[in-house]
């Protein structure tokens, strides 16, 4: 309640005051004007501020009222009479006039009045207009916020991840602060971000609960969570695991439910984004560096899916690449052959299984023909490529029109027997070498009629740890 300063003075009312003055004549030409902190406060004026007194700044608890001076002022030579006096708005209750101005004004003339900002129990901003109603010909119903907020010891909550502070509410995730957890492959390994909840505050911090939510809630999961009670000036870390069972971008929010009093963080909360991606590995095979296709019916000498022409019970080797160009890990499951004659192809070295990405194994297979003319087989590979699961490739061979009865050692010569054709005619035999059954090399020739059984002497070829020869037929018609 205002207390009046003089006899003169009326008493008032806080929250209303009508005054009834006997005026001796009309009053023309008053203006009033308030200032505060020696600052003019505009008429309406809605954002209380510490420059021109309308904001009481922020108390402690237990540090009592805080009183602030208002002048105002007659800037008419006419005298100013104050009329009616309110508090209104949120919290009208909060604020008091202890000391309240002149009622009249003199011409040119000014009054003080303070006003009282009385701290709530609770703590929080408080706010109220007040409204000054005098004579004036403008301005004559001046309102003006005031506000002023009371601060109790409290917790105050703080995250961060990878040392970087997130803030409430944030929404765009980024590795540099362990929100984005990038691109994971389905069925591999989950990734897991630590992030820290730091209290700045004076008082203990309770976390009562730590969720994910959103539509995608389930690609991720808290896996650890921090501890209930977090000290002033403590820390306590909390970890979230990203594992994709989907494909796609998968955005979650996370919700830390505290004591925090401030409205907006007593459920903090920020984004988190991770991409799901599936294991996709890819099946190539090549020969002598020439991919092939799938399917391939066509068998020919320069991707080695033609074979040599090789003796009967001798054998010829080529060796074929198995590539991975995926982005999964590719398994072997069967390396077969198909057809009438399957048996005479083998698999001499099985490709690596399972064949990581952008890696590569070897696959070897020898031809051994058991009867004369083409052999033919289909390479079936069966595995876990997803495009590709069967890859099928025709091979061919010819089996020789005579036999290779067998080699013998004569110290360091090498002595090839074989049985010529039983059909009569001109033929020649030309005989070939090889250490490694991929190079051959012409080491000389024998002309027959057919019908006979010849021998070959290759001087000084036994010298290596490996020698391999065949022998091809022609016929001069």
């Amino acid at each position: 309640m205002f207390t009046p300063r003089s006899t003169s003075r009326l008493s008032w009312n806080l929250l209303a005051i009508v005054l009834t003055l006997s005026l001796g004549g009309p009053v023309n030409a008053q203006l009033i004007q308030i200032r505060g902190n020696d600052r003019v406060i505009s008429n309406g004026d809605t954002t209380p501020s510490g420059d021109d007194h309308t904001s009481f700044g922020e108390v402690l608890a237990d540090s009592g009222p805080v009183d602030r001076e208002f002048t105002i002022r007659n800037l008419s030579s006419t005298p100013l009479q104050i009329l009616f006096f309110q508090r209104t708005g949120q919290h009208p209750g909060n604020f008091t006039v202890i000391d309240p101005p002149d009622l009249t004004i003199p011409g040119n003339g000014n009054s003080s009045m303070t006003i009282r900002f009385l701290p709530p129990a609770a703590s929080g901003l408080r706010t109220a207009t007040i409204r000054l109603v005098s004579s004036s010909v403008v301005n004559g119903d001046f309102q003006f916020d005031v506000a002023g907020e009371l601060i109790l010891p409290s917790p105050n909550i703080v995250i961060s991840g990878n040392g970087v502070v997130i803030p409430d509410g944030f929404s765009s995730p980024v590795v540099g602060n362990n929100t984005n957890f990038e691109t994971l492959d389905l069925g591999g390994n989950p990734l897991t971000r630590t992030f820290i909840i730091s209290n700045t505050g004076e008082q203990d911090l309770r976390i009562r609960s730590v969720d994910v939510v959103g539509i995608n809630s389930d690609q991720f999961s808290i896996s650890r969570n921090p501890d209930t009670f977090i000290g002033p000036d403590s820390e306590s870390t909390f970890e979230v695991t990203f594992n994709p069972t989907r494909e796609g971008a998968h955005r979650v929010t996370v919700q830390i439910n505290s004591n925090d009093p401030t409205p907006t963080e007593r459920i903090y909360s920020f984004s988190l984004r991770g991409t799901g991606q599936s294991l996709s590995p890819r099946l190539v095979l090549s020969g002598n560096g020439i991919d092939i296709t799938p399917d391939d019916e066509t068998p020919g000498p320069e991707d080695h899916t033609r074979f040599p022409d090789t003796d009967l019970l001798s054998a010829s080797i080529r060796t074929f690449t198995v590539r991975n160009p995926g982005n999964g890990p590719l398994l072997i499951d069967a390396v077969e052959f198909l057809g009438s004659h399957a048996a005479e192809f083998t698999v001499t070295q099985p490709p690596s299984s399972p064949l990581e990405p952008e890696t590569v194994s070897s696959l070897q297979i020898t031809f051994r023909p058991m009867v004369q003319g083409p052999r033919t087989a289909t390479l079936r590979i069966t595995s876990n490529d997803p495009a590709q699961p069967v890859y099928e490739v025709d091979l061919e061979g010819i089996g020789g029109r005579f036999k290779l009865l067998g080699i013998e050692r004569d110290d360091n010569d090498a002595l090839i027997n074989f049985s010529t054709t039983s059909s009569p005619g001109t033929y020649i035999y030309r005989i070939f070498h090889s250490t490694d059954m991929e190079e051959w090399e012409s080491v000389g020739s024998i002309f027959s009629n057919g019908r006979e059984t010849l021998q070959f002497r290759h001087r000084n070829s036994t010298g290596s740890a490996k020698a391999f020869w065949y022998v091809e037929e022609s016929r001069f018609e």
